[in-house]
């Protein structure tokens, strides 16, 4: 890549203006690209209509989604009779991952952090029979057992703006000070799954984060747009969209002001829980590239129109029960009637990039690098350096996008782009390291996530949609059911769906 291009291009074009055409100029990479989406979902249902149906076959429970929540609802009911169907070939959904002979890098997400003792009994429970954790007395804590995917805290984050780096995304200073008191109150208070917290706490769910900030602190542009960075990277929204409570959470969920907690990143990322999850269960029961397109309810129970990708067939699959936990703007189609209680929520999509590197890069890597950049939708990168990979000879970087909503309609452009977005990408990671990076690419990976998580807004939490549900024998689980887009929200989520359908 020539110096003056990349410039050139990280002058002018963000990820959005670079979406909204398909007619860029681009010169190709000397890399193979791969795109992963699910884009094409919206032909296949109009193709379905002339592939055969199969005979109906029966299940007690079907279990939509093959996500971290429908594989905790899957291992809570994994004595019983179940089917699961899963859309893609992977499961994980936004935990899924890629794993092959020569390197294993994450899709999606890609940490969790140590879990304080007063997080929610069945989460940590599941986690302890899949043996993942144990509990440290001395930091009331549950930890990992896999200690060799710890981060070391001393390489845990660099922050990278203006061509210069500092430890901390927040700029220190007098103000830094201020805010760090105005949460302390909250530490010890804001636990997971969310529903545990506090009810008087629960005012703040219905305030913007900035609109809390303001009333408290004055804040400078430059540490709005630190704090704006942190809500976008977990929430999917800045701090005028999120609530309050979504952001004193991220700060205050556990003890990060009294301790170090221990930060676990295995090179699949959170697709190291999925794995962990599946092998508990039946394989046949886990019905990949099966693609639910309608459900109707019977007097009995439900029958579900599932299209079975690989063999280009529709099963028809009866349920007396039904754990949905795929993603909830689909069921405008699948299930007309239940999409009211969820069309006012708002999805964040996600462009992941995985850059495999020839091991030639002979610069340390920290492991999360935070970048603020001028186009706001680029996030940064992981950097496996920092990763115990099993001597695996490639190095990979991980970069992330967070594009608005009004983005999501442009992903369609993607597997057209891929060769600019690619270049644009490997600008951002030459600057970083202050030199360029293009002719250390072996391949480079794009993952697309038109729904990666829901935007936790004012009034979203606390707005379970199973309290007031249409049928009592179909329950929701998954984090665009009022949970924060985290993996502990998710877990919990479908084993508290699971278990609302008795025995």
């Amino acid at each position: 890549m020539k110096r003056r291009k990349f410039l050139k291009i990280s002058s002018f074009a963000t990820l959005p203006l670079i979406l909204k055409s398909c007619d860029w100029a681009s010169s190709s990479n000397d890399f193979p690209i791969t795109v992963y989406t699910d884009i094409h979902t919206g032909h296949l249902i109009f193709e379905s209509t002339t592939f055969p149906k199969n005979e109906p076959i029966s299940t007690e429970i079907l279990i939509v989604g093959g996500g971290v929540a429908g594989l905790s609802a899957a291992n809570y009911l994994k004595d019983r009779d179940y089917l699961l169907c899963e859309l893609s070939d992977d499961l994980g959904g936004t935990s899924s991952s890629v794993r092959n002979p020569d390197v294993t890098f994450a899709q999606g997400a890609h940490y969790d952090l140590a879990y304080p003792s007063n997080y929610g009994e069945d989460g940590l429970k599941l986690l302890e029979d899949l043996d993942l954790i144990e509990f440290q007395p001395w930091k009331d804590s549950w930890t990992f057992k896999d200690r060799q995917y710890i981060i070391p805290n001393p390489r845990k984050n660099q922050c990278f703006q203006d061509g210069k780096m500092r430890q901390d995304v927040l700029l220190d200073g007098e103000l830094k000070e201020q805010f760090q008191a105005l949460l302390k109150p909250y530490y010890g208070r804001m636990p997971m799954p969310t529903p545990l917290i506090d009810p008087e706490l629960r005012a703040h769910n219905d305030l913007s984060f900035y609109d809390f900030l303001s009333q408290n602190l004055t804040l400078t542009p430059a540490f709005k747009r630190g704090l704006d960075y942190h809500m976008l990277d977990d929430w999917g929204g800045t701090t005028d969209q999120v609530s309050a409570l979504a952001g004193i959470h991220y700060f205050t969920c556990r003890p990060y002001e009294t301790q170090v907690v221990d930060l676990f990143s295995p090179p699949d990322g959170n697709g190291y829980f999925i794995k962990r999850m599946a092998d508990k269960l039946n394989p046949e029961w886990l019905l990949r590239q099966h693609l639910v397109k309608s459900i109707k309810s019977e007097r009995d129970g439900f029958l579900s129109e599932v299209i079975d990708i690989k063999t280009k067939t529709v099963k028809l699959i009866r349920s007396s029960k039904m754990v949905y936990a795929g993603q909830k703007h689909a069921l405008k189609y699948i299930m007309p009637e239940q999409y009211p209680s969820f069309e006012e929520t708002t999805y964040a999509p996600w462009l992941v990039l995985n850059f495999v590197l020839d091991d030639k890069l002979d610069q340390k890597g920290y492991w999360q690098n935070e970048m603020l950049m001028d186009d706001e939708t680029f996030m940064g990168f992981v950097d496996s350096d920092m990763q115990e990979t099993g001597g695996g000879q490639y190095r990979v970087l991980t970069a992330y996008y967070c594009l608005p909503p009004e983005s999501r309609n442009d992903l369609k452009h993607v597997e057209a782009n891929k060769e600019i977005i690619v270049e644009k990408t490997v600008g951002y990671l030459s600057q970083y390291f202050d030199r360029d990076i293009s002719g250390l690419i072996k391949e480079a990976h794009v993952k697309v996530m038109g729904h990666a998580m829901p935007i936790p807004k004012s009034g979203y939490l606390f707005a379970d949609k199973n309290q007031n549900r249409l049928y009592q024998n179909m329950t929701f689980a998954g984090v665009d059911n009022a949970r924060l887009p985290l993996f502990f929200e998710a877990m919990d989520s479908g084993i508290q769906a699971a278990k609302l359908l008795g025995k």
